[in-house]
C-alpha cells in the first residue's frame, strides 16, 4: 500500500526546459536590443546551451557576457528584467497537475519534492503555481549537500515523512537519477515519461510504471495499493 509519494520537481511537475528555453531567449532579445553586439539567434542559441551548465547559478547572464567581452550592467539588467518577466509570467503546471495531487492528498497519501535544486528555490517554483500548499516535505540540495541518485536525498525525505520505503513511490524525469536514486533505497519508481529526454550519465535504469500524462499517477497508485 503507498503511503507516501516523492516527487522530482523539474520535468514532473513544471516544464521547466521550456521555460528556462523561452527565459533565455526573451533575454538575448532584450540584450542585443540594449546593445550587445550579437546576431540575435547566435545569442538565443548560446545563450541557452550555457545556462544548460549552470541551471541554478545566480551570475549566469553577467558571466555569459563576460565570456563574451560584453559586459555592461546596462545589457545585464536588461537581460535579467527580460528572463525574469518571462519566466514568471509561463512558469505553470503540467496538465492536471494540482487536480491530481488533490485526489492524492484526500486518499490520505503523503506527498513530498525530493529536488536537487535549492530548497528555497524549490519553493518559490511551488508557490508561484499556486501547489505549495500540497506538499509535507520539501528536500532540496542543501539538505544533504548531494545530488540525485545518491540514496541520501530520498533516505532524508523518508525520514522526514516517517514511512518505509517500501510503502513509498517516487516519480521522476530522469532514469539515471530518479529511478536509480529512488531504487537504491527500495523505493517504487514511475518514469514521468512525458518530461523524459535521453541523458548521458551511465546506463537507462528501468522504473517500475510508466506514465505519459501527469493524471496517469491515479491509475498506478490504485494498481500498487
Amino acid at each position: 500500500m503507498i503511503k507516501a509519494i516523492t516527487f522530482d520537481l523539474d520535468m514532473t511537475l513544471i516544464d521547466f526546459m521550456g521555460l528556462k528555453k523561452l527565459g533565455t531567449y526573451a533575454a538575448a532579445k532584450a540584450m542585443v536590443k540594449a546593445g550587445l553586439k550579437m546576431p540575435l539567434r547566435k545569442c538565443q542559441e548560446d545563450l541557452f546551451k550555457y545556462y544548460l551548465t549552470d541551471i541554478e547559478g545566480e551570475r549566469v547572464f553577467e558571466n555569459f557576457l563576460k565570456m563574451h567581452n560584453h559586459y555592461s550592467e546596462r545589457i545585464l539588467a536588461a537581460g535579467v528584467n527580460a528572463y525574469l518577466r518571462t519566466k514568471q509570467n509561463n512558469l505553470r503546471t503540467y496538465p492536471k497537475v494540482r487536480q491530481t495531487l488533490k485526489i492524492l492528498k484526500n486518499k490520505g497519501i503523503k506527498l513530498a519534492i525530493v529536488t536537487d535544486a535549492p530548497r528555497f528555490k524549490a519553493y518559490m517554483r511551488l508557490d508561484a503555481i499556486g501547489i505549495a500548499d500540497m506538499f509535507d516535505v520539501v528536500v532540496g540540495k542543501e539538505d544533504t549537500g548531494r545530488s540525485k541518485p545518491s540514496k541520501l536525498p530520498f533516505k532524508r525525505a523518508l525520514k522526514l515523512m516517517k514511512v518505509n520505503p517500501e510503502e513509498t513511490l517516487h516519480v521522476g524525469d530522469w532514469p539515471e537519477r530518479d529511478i536509480k536514486g529512488a531504487k537504491s533505497v527500495g523505493m517504487k519508481t514511475c518514469l514521468a515519461n512525458y518530461g523524459y529526454v535521453t541523458h548521458k550519465l551511465g546506463k537507462y535504469v528501468k522504473p517500475d510504471y510508466k506514465i505519459e500524462k501527469f493524471e496517469e499517477l491515479l491509475r498506478v497508485v490504485n494498481d500498487y495499493r
